[in-house]
């Protein structure tokens, strides 16, 4: 994890949701106002204690928490689908999940990992990267999916991963 990162989009985006003036933010994560601005507008990156406070405070904003955590993971969570080509409705991200999904099922289906990873050939290595990749699409519009869901529905994504976790133990998952 790194000890800091620019956080401008994950800070506009949250004060947007919350509809918090830079003043109420600034005192939520015991910082100053000026160092709020300083984020937003990525003048000043953000100390890891402080995205630490404010995941524990607006922890149930999962847009703002996958945000912040893909900046300071150093890019190994998913982003925030926020490109121009995103439509940001739960019923056009539910049809792209669908089609991610089968396209890294036919990915699945169709690379071998039988071959103990020291044999392979370069062509097969090729392979696993490209299951690979369509397996990260798939997390990725997974995740802001589960975003807008908990968005429009309100219903947290925090609470509904607090519940699955015995289930995940009962299995031998974790």
């Amino acid at each position: 994890m790194k000890d800091s990162a620019y956080v401008g989009k994950s800070i506009e985006t949250l004060q947007k949701q919350e509809e918090l003036t830079q003043e109420q933010l600034a005192f939520d994560l015991n910082v100053s106002a000026s160092q709020v601005s300083h984020y937003k507008t990525e003048r000043r990156k953000m100390h890891r204690e402080v995205a630490e406070n404010a995941l524990y405070t607006y922890g149930h904003n999962f847009e703002f928490a996958l945000s912040l955590l893909h900046e300071f993971s150093d890019h190994i969570t998913s982003p925030v689908m926020n490109g121009k080509m995103i439509e940001h409705h739960r019923m056009v991200l539910e049809e792209n999940t669908e089609k991610e999904m089968l396209e890294a099922l036919k990915a699945i289906e169709e690379v071998s990992l039988a071959k103990p990873p020291e044999y392979v050939t370069a062509q097969e290595r090729e392979r696993v990267g490209w299951m690979m990749d369509e397996l990260l699409d798939v997390r990725t519009v997974v995740d802001n999916l589960l975003s807008i869901l908990e968005k429009d529905y309100e219903i947290p994504v925090k609470d509904r991963m607090k519940r699955r976790l015995p289930t995940w133990k009962s299995w031998g998952w974790i």
